[in-house]
């Protein structure tokens, strides 16, 4: 909920600026000819309006580094390692949410028209199902992404082609994380307004609840095929180097993956604080304190 409250702070800032593009007097339509009569659509709302969602997204850095110590069942300062989870990652989360907005416009454009065109040229229906199936498996990409950008030292190509490959060997994960969370989205929609609480429960979820948990979820769901096929061979790798034996071939399940530069790792931070005796000190302390 601490953590809820502090990503909200940056949404409530973005739903705000699109409330503010939606009232501008621009609002143009989008006409797309069907077989039985014209479809048209607000352009400026579907494609203007979610542009500030592109100035959220190097908060999600905050919310994943927190929530992937959650999953892993590791301490987290939900304050400071937030802010300096953005502060690290704020470059690579920005331009992932470019490229998240980018491929919202081309794709749902490309479907709407496809659709359009379909009703009355079969052949359509072929480039309508393509982008359909390459619109899933980006967004099952997205599960896999933030997780790699806070844990790995990987250039931004090399992680979006692991998590493409991912979210093919993790689909039954990422069917059941969409699935949960489509039924999530329907329960609210169809139920919460029958009971006449619409407001006060999207506001309570809103603030406390729906950011972090959705954060969780996806990082508890997925880390755990990270960490099968990234770390513990790249930790592997690592511990045989280290025994003077031969540069080991890594087998890995998946051989396209990018095996990680650099994992990391928390316990070697000296500037992190740990509980000893009660109260709290510096690692870097301690490790005096040893010598």
């Amino acid at each position: 909920m601490q953590l809820n409250l502090i990503f909200a702070i940056p949404a409530t800032v973005a739903v705000a600026l699109m409330v503010l593009i939606y009232l501008f007097p621009t609002h143009f339509m989008l006409q797309l000819p069907m077989a039985d009569g014209v479809l048209q659509l607000d352009a400026w709302a579907m494609y203007a309006v979610p542009f500030p969602l592109v100035l959220l997204s190097p908060f999600l850095a905050g919310l994943t580094f927190v929530t992937r110590n959650f999953a892993r069942e590791e301490h987290a300062f939900v304050w400071s390692d937030f802010w300096a989870s953005v502060k690290n990652n704020w470059k690579l989360f920005l331009l992932n949410g470019i490229v998240c907005y980018l491929a919202y416009v081309i794709l749902s454009f490309s479907i709407l028209y496809y659709y359009t065109r379909s009703a009355s040229e079969g052949i359509f229906y072929i480039p309508l199902g393509l982008c359909l199936v390459l619109s899933v498996l980006f967004v099952f990409a997205q599960y896999y992404l933030p997780v790699m950008f806070v844990t790995f030292d990987l250039k931004f190509r090399q992680a979006y082609k692991n998590a493409f490959i991912f979210s093919l060997a993790g689909l039954f994960r990422n069917l059941l994380l969409t699935v949960l969370f489509g039924g999530l989205l329907f329960v609210i929609i169809m139920y919460v307004p029958i009971m006449g609480l619409t407001l006060l429960i999207a506001l309570f979820l809103y603030l406390f609840l729906v950011f972090a948990l959705i954060s969780f979820l996806i990082n508890f769901t997925v880390y755990p095929l990270i960490d099968r096929f990234l770390i513990q061979p790249y930790q592997k790798k690592l511990e045989e180097e280290k025994s003077g034996g031969e540069k080991p071939e890594v087998k890995e399940e998946f051989s396209g993956l990018f095996a990680p530069d650099s994992i990391e790792e928390e316990e070697e931070d000296e500037d992190k604080f740990v509980y000893v005796n009660g109260k709290l000190v510096h690692k870097s302390e301690l490790k005096e304190d040893d010598k």
